[in-house]
């Protein structure tokens, strides 16, 4: 059987702790390497840590000085022996099966990368389930033949890596910066020879305050998020993809340089500053980005809120966000997911 070694970043997360590592202790395939990187954490994290590893011997515990979520992600790395590799954010957790049923799907096809669906759970409980739509599901494909999968959500959380394409790959995630996944798993999509993606929710990503899209810093997360981008611009133009790959890119820049770090600013009342940076960033980047095939396909509320950002009707957009979130906590109420 093989082994997954699962890699557990956690810092100041002790009222979630618990449910994120009991769903990973409880899963129904127990060949598991579990790596609790207690990053420096001030709180009872630490503790908890070496409590957990007493109780079941899969657990290892790494304690480190505070050097971010990339940081962490990057010493769990180094100390995986497992053939796979699976990443959990401590404030998260997994469905019983998760394990079991990605796996099956990444033996099956040999895969290099993995891709399964997430859930997000908003305060009150409230969940939306995110599909990944368009691609091929529970079949091997290359990125080369199936450009979509460049476009997809770039978490580092919602894939199961095999460790030695992880290893030849080279790359480790940005420390010290947010959005390490963005300027990370598009490069490792390039390269990857074999992907596959099964159509299922598997893991369960909490919303809340405190999180990086809930910042007030929007200085930094301009700086980042196109720090990020134009990393992952960079080396698709080092290994000779750019030209390949510019469609998904433009959209890249479109979806993570300018349309959801516009309606965070937006949700967050923050100031109008930064979303013209990033507006000048992402034409700057492609003049041409209205005209980019896969926003043309944006559809339903998506659509509605590109067509008012273009507009700079920022009240309506905010009203729209407040009415989806009204319907979540009455679909909640009433005993739906």
């Amino acid at each position: 059987m093989a082994l997954i070694s699962i890699i557990v970043p956690i810092y100041k997360v002790e009222q979630y702790l618990d449910e994120c590592v009991e769903s990973i202790l409880n899963q129904s395939y127990r060949e598991l390497e579990i790596i609790l990187v207690d990053d420096g954490s001030p709180d009872r994290c630490g503790r908890m840590c070496e409590e957990y590893a007493k109780k079941d011997e899969r657990i290892v515990v790494i304690h480190k000085e505070n050097g971010g979520l990339g940081d962490a992600r990057n010493a769990g790395i180094r100390q995986a022996h497992g053939e796979y590799l699976l990443f959990v954010d401590s404030d998260d957790y997994l469905h019983p099966k998760a394990i079991e049923r990605i796996l099956y799907t990444a033996e099956k096809e040999r895969t290099d990368i993995a891709i399964f669906d997430y859930a997000t759970v908003e305060p009150g409980n409230s969940r939306s389930d995110r599909f990944t739509t368009s691609l091929q599901i529970n079949q091997a494909f290359s990125p080369e033949r199936e450009k979509r999968v460049i476009t997809c959500s770039c978490s580092a959380v919602n894939k199961l890596y095999r460790r030695e394409f992880w290893k030849a790959a080279g790359l480790e995630f940005p420390v010290g910066r947010y959005y390490e996944d963005l300027g990370t798993i598009p490069k490792l999509l390039a390269i990857s020879k074999r992907v596959a993606y099964r159509k299922e929710v598997l893991y369960y990503y909490r919303m809340r305050e405190g999180s990086i899209m809930h910042t007030s810093d929007f200085k930094k997360n301009y700086e980042d998020r196109t720090r990020m981008i134009d990393g992952v611009l960079k080396f698709y133009k080092s290994k000779g993809l750019f030209e390949t790959y510019r469609d998904e890119l433009e959209y890249l820049v479109f979806e993570n340089g300018y349309f959801t770090p516009s309606r965070e600013i937006i949700l967050n009342r923050g100031s109008k500053k930064y979303l013209k940076k990033f507006r000048e960033y992402a034409y700057h980047r492609f003049a041409n980005i209205e005209q980019n095939k896969y926003v043309q396909e944006l559809t339903g509320k998506e659509k509605i809120l590109w067509m008012l950002l273009k507009k700079k009707m920022y009240g309506a957009m905010l009203l729209l966000s407040y009415a989806r979130r009204a319907k979540d906590f009455a679909v909640t109420k009433l005993g739906g997911k």
